[in-house]
């Protein structure tokens, strides 16, 4: 038999690397937008939110989340999420045929998933920003309805593609102490609305996220990033700046919070078009949600 001449050999050689990458490239896209199939186990249980709220419990009124608890009892947390392979609106439409139906259940999920990747590595992560490349959100993948999702596929591609509703980035717990912070219960279809208000109202009346300094508005970083989204929910001649957004969850008073800025606030410094203030975008506050002191959960001195 023929043996290849060096030079032939060389050239397959480099056409199998080549293909390779590709294969391998192509793959991780499709990974990585949760594009791979994942079987459905059969289920003969009802589908609910019943055990995931209980998880829930675990969260602390200011929004911490006190992990090593929901470790120790982590079996309700690792069932729902087991349920989630079964039941979604892609394997079981019939089961939430409304928008907010699905809303709710991608929300939940979302927050599920996060929670089990956050407990799963407890105590010692730091930050999910910590991991390389961000890859808290991109490296691990669990089977939903069929098909193999990560949670960056199930943000971009699901619930920021499919819901065109800017109150998910103010709602979408991330893991960290300067995003969204978890409700103590988990989003349902009949309240969605309300939910979703209570979630921007939370957030933006944060002085963390929403503070007046003279006539600049120091603004989470969220605002910039999704600028196009908060601007394209506004009616129209008010969307020359996403301050407008902000005025519309900010509270009146401030009874509730004590030195809140509050919309009066707003327009008194910004001007009734809220164009009078230059804007700053803060960073994030990346650090674990933690209700436990970082010594008291590690051992640490």
């Amino acid at each position: 038999m023929e043996t290849p001449a060096p030079s032939r050999r060389r050239l397959l050689l480099v056409m199998a690397a080549f293909l390779l990458s590709a294969v391998l490239a192509v793959g991780g896209v499709l990974y990585m937008h949760g594009l791979l199939p994942a079987s459905v186990p059969s289920g003969d249980f009802p589908f609910h939110y019943g055990g995931y709220a209980r998880v829930l419990r675990h969260v602390k009124p200011d929004g911490d989340v006190d992990f090593s608890a929901m470790g120790r009892e982590r079996l309700e947390l690792d069932t729902f999420v087991r349920s989630l392979a079964t039941f979604s609106p892609r394997s079981r439409p019939d089961l939430f045929e409304k928008p907010e139906d699905a809303l709710a259940y991608w929300l939940n999920a979302y927050h599920a998933l996060v929670l089990q990747a956050l407990v799963d590595e407890y105590p010692y992560l730091e930050s999910v920003e910590s991991k390389w490349l961000g890859s808290f959100f991109w490296s691990r993948s669990w089977p939903v309805g069929g098909q193999r999702l990560t949670l960056w596929a199930l943000k971009h591609r699901i619930l920021l593609k499919e819901f065109a509703d800017p109150r998910i980035h103010l709602a979408l717990f991330r893991g960290t102490r300067g995003g969204p912070l978890l409700d103590g219960a988990p989003f349902e279809p009949a309240f969605l609305d309300s939910q979703l208000n209570d979630a921007a109202r939370r957030f933006i009346g944060d002085k963390r996220h929403v503070r007046l300094e003279g006539n600049t508005v120091h603004l989470a970083r969220v605002f910039d990033t999704y600028r196009e989204d908060f601007l394209a929910a506004l009616p129209e001649g008010r969307r020359g700046t996403v301050l407008q957004f902000v005025w519309a969850f900010l509270p009146d008073t401030c009874t509730d919070r004590y030195g809140c800025d509050t919309r009066g606030d707003l327009d008194r410094v910004c001007g009734t078009k809220l164009d009078q203030c230059s804007i700053a975008f803060e960073a994030e506050n990346v650090s674990l949600p933690d209700a436990a002191e970082r010594g008291l959960r590690t051992g640490a001195p």
